[in-house]
Parts: structure tokens; sequence; C-alpha cells
């Protein structure tokens, strides 16, 4: 599935400014490396050849035998009566062992240069925060998040501390030959160092419920000067009705759209459909919604307020209907949510 997704991430690619389509190694079969974890190539390659001599030399002996002792007539004896033979059995068994646990060892070192942060990507340690189906990123000593794409800056180590608000995830960038379980209730750790200036694929390689196949990521390796100028932080300080809302529709795709609907069908949440209504001379208001307080039903009417509600405190107000759907806060601060209320405006403005 993962090899269909290098070749062509526009099925999943929800966010607005697709990344390319990844470059393939010199052997066809990997996304090309561009990250210092070169040993992860060497121990698949190795593993590949061992196959293929495995897989042709157990066949080869196969036909072999298949020709050279077939039973030409029912009554022919048997072409020998040998029933075992050490020494082969021998060979067999601790030939495969050898190679087995060269793997195994290959395999155990390369894990443990992952997951063991050294001190200089210590310094400069990232959080990626696992939920369904998005991934929230937090920046070094900074409380600056983004969500659906993070920026790392080329040549410098850095290190994840990964989190799952909710069930198993786990953390895949190809590129840079690293993946790590992201497990409830544990933190986890992974390190590399990006050695190419580019945008990567990040995905979810543990199946994580109905929307896994979006729970994807962007990263962008850029440079020291590209990099300090902070590019996850591009909401303006005072943005216009439009920006604004153009900057609430990217939130939405990237972690409202797999819950709540814009044309009224039913997903996981309500629909984002009527939220606001037009009115006969033009002017956007709130529109009615049934919501339960307290476990009894009453009608309001949608403002800002409610909507920024809902976000910071799901729980406190939920439409009826959808009493028992329980929705994860989301690192979405204040100005954000009113981008998001600027884009339910701008569905009826639209229409």
């Amino acid at each position: 599935m993962f090899a269909q997704l290098i070749q062509d991430p526009k099925p999943i690619n929800y966010i607005e400014n697709p990344v390319k389509p990844a470059a393939i190694d010199g052997y066809g079969q990997l996304e090309k490396l561009a990250s210092t974890f070169d040993h992860v190539d060497g121990l698949f390659y190795f593993t590949y050849a061992v196959c293929i001599f495995c897989f042709v030399l157990i066949t080869g002996v196969l036909l072999f035998a298949c020709v050279k002792y077939r039973r030409k007539t029912y009554d022919q004896p048997a072409a020998s009566n040998v029933t075992h033979n050490t020494p082969l059995e021998v060979i067999w068994t601790v030939v495969p062992l050898i190679v087995v646990m060269v793997m195994f060892a290959w395999g155990f070192k390369g894990s443990l240069d992952m997951t063991v942060i050294p001190q200089e990507a210590s310094r400069n340690m990232y959080k990626a925060t696992a939920r369904q189906w998005n991934w929230t990123f937090t920046y070094p000593n900074s409380a600056a998040t983004s969500i659906g794409e993070c920026w790392l800056e080329v040549n410098k180590p850095v290190g994840f501390l990964l989190e799952s608000m909710d069930v198993l995830h786990a953390f895949f960038m190809p590129a840079m030959r690293a993946k790590r379980d992201v497990i409830p209730g544990r933190y986890q750790t992974l390190w590399f160092t990006p050695i190419e200036v580019g945008d990567y694929h990040l995905f979810c390689a543990e199946y994580c419920g109905q929307d896994h196949s979006k729970m994807y990521a962007q990263v962008h390796v850029v440079t020291a000067e590209e990099f300090i100028k902070k590019p996850w932080d591009t909401w303006p300080e005072n943005p216009t009705p439009a920006e604004a809302a153009e900057g609430g529709k990217k939130i939405y795709k990237q972690i409202c759209s797999s819950c709540h609907s814009l044309d009224g069908s039913k997903l996981i949440g309500p629909s984002w459909k009527g939220l606001f209504v037009k009115g006969a001379d033009g002017t956007i208001t709130g529109g009615q919604r049934e919501v339960v307080v307290d476990g009894k039903k009453q009608t309001i009417t949608v403002d800002e307020a409610y909507i920024i509600e809902s976000v910071l405190m799901p729980d406190k107000k939920k439409a009826a209907g959808f009493e028992n759907t329980n929705m994860a806060v989301q690192p979405i601060d204040e100005k954000r949510i009113k981008g998001i209320v600027e884009f339910m405006k701008r569905l009826e403005e639209t229409k």
C-alpha cells in the first residue's frame, strides 16, 4: 500500500499544496534516502539478496529433482532408500541460522541507533502528537505548533518525542528510513538527520481506524535561512475575513474533514451545514442547533462563542444525536478557531 501512496500521494493528500511524488532510489525499490540512516538500505538489500538466492536455489533443486527423478512407470522402484543425511541437515540448519542472526543483529543495532537520541539531536527535540486522524507538531523550545505539516532544518539532527492521544499509531517517514510505533500512555523517541532539502511524506503505518489512510503529513526540510523565518507560523496578526476564512478552510481539511461534512451528510460528528445561514438581506447569522446540556435537550443560536466552546470543551454542549460521540480536544488556539468560524460563514456566502 505504501508503495502506491509514494508513487501517487494525491488520493490522501488533503492539504492545499500537495508534495511531488517521491524520487525512487537507483534500484527502484525505495524512496530516495534523505537522511543518514543508510544502514537501513544495507539491511534491506542484504535481505533482498538472501531471499532471491534462496528462491533460485530451492526452486532449481526442486525442478532438477522433478525432471531427473520423476517416476516414468507406476511400478518403478525408488531411486534411493536413504532417509536422511546428517551433515547436510546440519548445514541447512546452521547456515540459515547464521544468516538470520546476522539480520537480527544488524536490525537490532539499527533500531538502537534510531531510538537512542544523541546529545546533538536532544537539543533539537520536536513533539509529534498522533490522534485520529492527524499529526500535530510542537517545535523545540517553543509552544508553537503546526498541524499536518512540519518544518525541519537540513543537516541538523532532529529528535521526536512521540505520543498518542487515543489508539496505536506509527510514525513512518520512508525517505528518512525512520519508523516508530506511537503507543497510547507511553512516550516513544526517534531521531534522524535530514540531509536533503525537499518535501517528504509522513504516514501512519499502523491501522488506527476508519480514516487511517488520511493520516498523512508533509515534512518540509529547509535551509537554515528559511527555517529561521518560522514558515510554520504564517497566520497573520490581524487577518481580513477572507484571509481568516482561507486559514480556517486549511484547518478544516487538515483535522476536521474526517468527522464533519459540509453537505449535511452524517459522519462521526455533526455536519457544519446550517451552522450559519444567509438571511433575505444577504447577512450571515447563526443558525439554530439542538444540543444536549446536562442530559437535557435545548435549542441554541450558533455564534462564535459556541464554536470556540465546542472546540475547546467539546463535551459541554453536544449536538443532539451525537451524545455518545467523543471529540478529542484539538490543539487550536482561539485566533485560528475564529478562522474556522469565518470559513463556516463563507460556506453560506458562496452559495
